[in-house]
């Protein structure tokens, strides 16, 4: 496996990283197939709940699930040592790790972490499936970081680099939400978000700011599926630096930058 770029943070406020494969189409999930999964993730995941709703795969038109008697829209796959959680959906699946509050903090184990938990399920549910694997169509990850402030007018020009502010923001008395998507070429999509929240913080409810950044890539006929998702990782490196001032970079501690 060929190493993707590596950004350390001492202090980087991630509450979410999350890396998915989206198929083609949907496959309906029965009791016997999320069970079969699970025989075999269970070694590191030992806990199985049903998912409460359908998560929609990113890249993906409506298509057509079957849910109801037998049916299921989702199984979850927890209990990881690391704080790693799998979902398993007709349309996708998702290797997430989320922040927790506790006497224990889990720290983020890392893109790799996330990569070798997403493509064993991958393998594993081809397997359960047989001939009707519905094969990967887009790949794609996301990072959301939440950040602290009771001054909106002011997140933008602190925590952005001035590549990516706006000038028609100079004057603002308050910023709620930007939002950006584009196309990168071959078939990459980039997108940010930056929009006013609270979290429930140790020491109360905090306002702030949610900052999403995610990036996917629909597969062609020369990339397959663990490579695209190696190259959809690195940019959102790339980006993340170009998108961060050099006030965020020091608040947030940036280590020298590495490859690993």
């Amino acid at each position: 496996m060929t190493k993707s770029l590596r950004l350390d943070f001492d202090d980087l406020p991630l509450v979410e990283a999350a890396v998915r494969a989206s198929f083609n189409g949907p496959k309906d999930l029965t009791f016997s197939l999320v069970n079969s999964i699970h025989a075999d993730l269970k070694p590191s995941f030992p806990a199985l709940t049903e998912s409460q709703q359908h998560e929609i795969a990113p890249g993906a038109g409506e298509q057509e699930v079957k849910i109801g008697p037998g049916y299921l829209p989702g199984a979850i796959y927890t209990g990881h040592a690391s704080g790693l959680s799998v979902h398993v959906h007709p349309q996708v699946i998702v290797a997430r790790w989320s922040k927790r509050p506790g006497p224990i903090e889990l720290k983020y184990p890392r893109y790799a972490a996330l990569r070798e938990s997403l493509w064993k399920t991958v393998e594993t549910f081809r397997r359960a499936c047989g001939d009707d694997f519905p094969g990967i169509a887009v790949v794609n990850m996301s990072y959301v970081n939440f950040i602290p402030t009771s001054d909106p007018a002011s997140v933008v020009k602190t925590y952005f680099s001035q590549a990516a502010q706006m000038r028609a923001l100079d004057n603002a008395r308050e910023v709620r939400k930007l939002e950006a998507a584009w196309c990168e070429g071959n078939e990459l999509d980039v997108r940010f978000s930056l929009e006013q929240a609270a979290a429930k913080l140790p020491d109360g409810l905090k306002p702030g700011f949610r900052l999403t950044t995610a990036a996917g890539l629909r597969l062609g006929e020369s990339v397959d599926a663990k490579s695209g998702l190696e190259n959809v990782h690195d940019v959102l490196q790339e980006f993340f630096l170009k998108l961060i001032s050099q006030q965020a970079r020091d608040e947030w501690k940036l280590r020298e930058n590495k490859n690993g």
